[in-house]
């Protein structure tokens, strides 16, 4: 090995698995995945009546959440509206609308 690729391969060791370190490097993907919501934490349980109002059972974890639309889970969802087929939901943190797609419901 010639002495300036020997002196480079011991200032500058490469991992095998890396990327290609002189390849152009693109930014593209990562701000679009800093842009990505996180998958909505929820399971459906079920529908309830309750008060004259209709809130929907959602599991999140261990803890289970009765809501209606308006209501927040957390700190960080807020469900916007129940549907038929799907609830929607906003993100808060980062201000971005998620739907869940209600299980049997054709």
């Amino acid at each position: 090995m010639k002495p300036l690729l020997l002196a480079l391969a011991v200032a500058l060791p490469v991992n095998a698995g890396a990327a290609d370190p002189v390849s152009p490097a693109t930014f593209a993907p990562a701000a679009a995945a800093a842009k990505a919501p996180p998958g909505l934490p929820f399971r459906y349980v079920g529908r309830v009546l309750q008060n004259g109002k209709l809130e929907v059972l959602l599991m999140r974890g261990e803890r289970l959440y009765s809501l209606a639309a308006g209501d927040k889970a957390g700190e960080d969802y807020l469900l916007e509206r129940i549907n038929e087929s799907s609830l929607s939901f906003t993100y808060l943190p980062m201000n971005l609308r998620q739907s869940l797609e209600l299980p049997g419901v054709n």
